[in-house]
C-alpha cells in the first residue's frame, strides 16, 4: 500500500506553539489564570517575575532551569492569550479572570477552539507572515467539525478521522488552508483512500493538538480505534462552530493599506518584510481583545447533562450516572455551572439527612439565591438539628483534575469567620469520568492553624491539600 502524499504545489505546513505541559494542560491552565488574576496589574519587569515565581511552585518545577520557567510564561502567553499590555502593565485577560472565577475548562476549550485560526495570534508574528505570503485562511475547528457532520448527514455514517488524515489531507494542504476545498469533497478524498499515511509524532502532532482541544471542549471524542467522532451531546455547541462566525478577525482586511502601499512603490524584499512584521506586531494587543471579546453566557457555557452523558472510552462500572441525578433537579440551568453544582449539592444534602435517619430535617434544606448575599449558597442542617451553611465550589473539566483551589470573596470569608464551625465549603469537581467531593468546614480556622493556605485578593484564593485539611466525602444522590 503506497504513503499518501500531498503533492507538492500544494503542501504548505501548519504548526503552532505546543505547550510542554499539554499531558497535564487543564490543572496547569486554572492554576496560571488563577496566578495571573492573583498577580493582577503590574509593570511588565515585576509580572513576568512574579508569574515565574508562580510557575516555579507548581508541583514538578522547583528544579527546572530558568529557561524552562520563562518558556512556560512564553506558551501561556502566546498559545492562551491569558495575559495583555495595557500602557505600560501587563495584566489579566477577560478569558484568564472567567477560567480563574468561573473553573469551566470545557468552555474555555470550546472558546479557544472557536477563536483558533491560521493566521492567528496563537502563532509567532514571522510565522504569520509566511501564512499570509501564502494567502492561507484557515479555521480548523469549524472545517473538522463541518466536514464530520455533512459526512454524517449526507452517507448516514458515524464519521471519524485519525490524526494522521487531518495531518495530511487538511491541515497540511493549500486546497484546504488557502482554496477553501468544500468539506465534504474532503471527506470524499479521506474515504476513498487506499494508503497509508505517515504516523511519525513530529507529523502529526499539530494537528494532533488541535484535534486534543477539541475532545477538551467536548466537541469530539476519542475512542480506541484511535479515531475522533463528533460528540452527539453537543450537538447546539457543534452548530454555533459551523455556521458562519459572526465577528472574524481578517488579516487580510486589516493589512490591506499596507498591501496597496507596498504596490505602489518600489520597496526591495527586506524593506516589504520589516513593513509587514511591523503591521503584523501592531496588530498583537487588537488581536488578543478580539480574543477576549465576552460571548453571551448561553452560547459556550458548559452543559453539565451534555459533559457527562458524551460517549467516552472509560468502562468503569463503579462512576456516576451524573446525567439522571441533574435530570431529576427541577432547578438545574444548563447555563452556569456553579448552579449545578449547588443543585447536586442540595439533593446530596437531602439524602445525607435520609441516610441519617433525620426525614424531619430534609425539607430544611434549601438553596439560597446569590441577589440575598448571604455568603453561602445552601442551608443545610447537622444530623442533631444545628445548621449548616455551605458555600458550593464547581470545576468543571473533560478529563479528571486534581485542582484544590478555589476563591471566597471578601463577604464570604466573612460570614465563614462569623459561622466558624457551622460554615462549610463543598469543593465538587465534575468531568467525563469522575465526581469528586471534597469538604472543608471553618476554613478560616483551618487558615489559622495552617492547614490551608489562603492569599487576600478581592477576598481570599485558597488552596487545600485534602489530605491535611477537610475530607473526601462520596456523593450521596
Amino acid at each position: 500500500m503506497s504513503l499518501y502524499k500531498v503533492p507538492d504545489q500544494f503542501y504548505f505546513r501548519l504548526h503552532h506553539p505546543r505547550p510542554r505541559f499539554k499531558s497535564n494542560i487543564e490543572n496547569v491552565l486554572i492554576y496560571m489564570a488563577s496566578e495571573i488574576v492573583q498577580i493582577g496589574s503590574k509593570p511588565k519587569a515585576e509580572f513576568k517575575q512574579r508569574l515565574n515565581d508562580s510557575i516555579r511552585m507548581f508541583p514538578g518545577n522547583l528544579n527546572s532551569t530558568q529557561k524552562t520557567i520563562d518558556n512556560w510564561r512564553t506558551e501561556i502567553d502566546a498559545l492562551f492569550a491569558l495575559i495583555q499590555e495595557n500602557d505600560q502593565n501587563l495584566e489579566p485577560t477577560y478569558r484568564a479572570v472567567d477560567l480563574a472565577e468561573n473553573q469551566d475548562l470545557v468552555k474555555f476549550f470550546k472558546v479557544f477552539c472557536y477563536y483558533f485560526q491560521y493566521p492567528g495570534g496563537f502563532v509567532k508574528n514571522h510565522v504569520n507572515l509566511e501564512l499570509i505570503n501564502a494567502r492561507i485562511n484557515f479555521k480548523p475547528a469549524q472545517y473538522i467539525l463541518t466536514m464530520l457532520f455533512e459526512a454524517e448527514q449526507k452517507y448516514g455514517i458515524r464519521a471519524g478521522v485519525t490524526k494522521a488524515e487531518v495531518t495530511h489531507c487538511i491541515f497540511n494542504d493549500l486546497r484546504v488552508t488557502r482554496d477553501h476545498r468544500p468539506p465534504l469533497d474532503t471527506w470524499d478524498l479521506i474515504s476513498s483512500h487506499g494508503v497509508e499515511y505517515d504516523w511519525t509524532g513530529d507529523v502529526i502532532r499539530y494537528a494532533g493538538d488541535f484535534l486534543d482541544y477539541l475532545v477538551q471542549a467536548n466537541l469530539l471524542i476519542r475512542r480506541p480505534n484511535q479515531k475522533y467522532y463528533l460528540n452527539k451531546a453537543e450537538g447546539a455547541a457543534i452548530q454555533r462552530f459551523i455556521k458562519p462566525y459572526e465577528n472574524d478577525f481578517n488579516y487580510y482586511n486589516k493589512i490591506e493599506s499596507l498591501i496597496r502601499e507596498i504596490d505602489g512603490n518600489a520597496f526591495s524584499e527586506d524593506e516589504i518584510k520589516r513593513l509587514m512584521l511591523s503591521k503584523i506586531t501592531d496588530l498583537e494587543n487588537e488581536w488578543i481583545r478580539y480574543f477576549n471579546t465576552p460571548l453571551s453566557d448561553e452560547f459556550f457555557d458548559t452543559d453539565v447533562i451534555s459533559l457527562v452523558t458524551s460517549e467516552s472510552t472509560n468502562d468503569s462500572t463503579d462512576t456516576i450516572d451524573l446525567s439522571v441525578i441533574l435530570e431529576e433537579i427541577a432547578d438545574y440551568s444548563t447555563g452556569n455551572i456553579g448552579s449545578v453544582g449547588e443543585a447536586i449539592i442540595v439533593k446530596h444534602e437531602v439524602k445525607r439527612l435520609e441516610l441519617g435517619g433525620r426525614l424531619d430535617l430534609k425539607h430544611l434544606v434549601k438553596f439560597i439565591p446569590t441577589h440575598f448575599a448571604m455568603g453561602y449558597d445552601i442551608s443545610s442542617r447537622e444530623l442533631d438539628g444545628g445548621i449548616r451553611n455551605i458555600e458550593v465550589k464547581t470545576t468543571t473539566s473533560s478529563r479528571e483534575i486534581h485542582f484544590t483551589r478555589f476563591h471566597l470573596t471578601p463577604n464570604e470569608w466573612a460570614v465563614a469567620e462569623s459561622y466558624q464551625d457551622r460554615y462549610y465549603v463543598y469543593r465538587l469537581m465534575i468531568s467525563k469520568e469522575s465526581i469528586k467531593l471534597y469538604i472543608l468546614q471553618n476554613p478560616v480556622r483551618l487558615y489559622k492553624e495552617d492547614r490551608i493556605k489562603a492569599l487576600p485578593r478581592d477576598g481570599m484564593d485558597v488552596t487545600f491539600d485534602s489530605k491535611s485539611s477537610g475530607f473526601v466525602e462520596e456523593l450521596l444522590v
